[in-house]
């Protein structure tokens, strides 16, 4: 998988929802430094995080991750 690709959608799909990287944070029960290292690649986020933010962006866990 490659992370760069999710980072990125992440990082997309939260600014065009207007939220800060604390707010999507706070939604999905996690650190804002958590969503930090998604956006950056460094990590990605575990299937339920995935499953959540797929339900929360209205997009498929696929969209998210390709």
């Amino acid at each position: 998988m490659n992370t760069y690709v999710t980072g990125n959608t992440i990082k997309e799909l939260r600014e065009s929802r207007g939220l800060t990287q604390a707010e999507l944070a706070e939604k999905l029960g996690v650190s804002s430094k958590t969503i930090s290292k998604w956006e950056r690649a460094e990590a990605i986020p575990d299937a339920g995080v995935l499953m959540q933010m797929s339900r929360m962006f209205q997009v498929t866990v696929d969209y998210l991750l390709t």
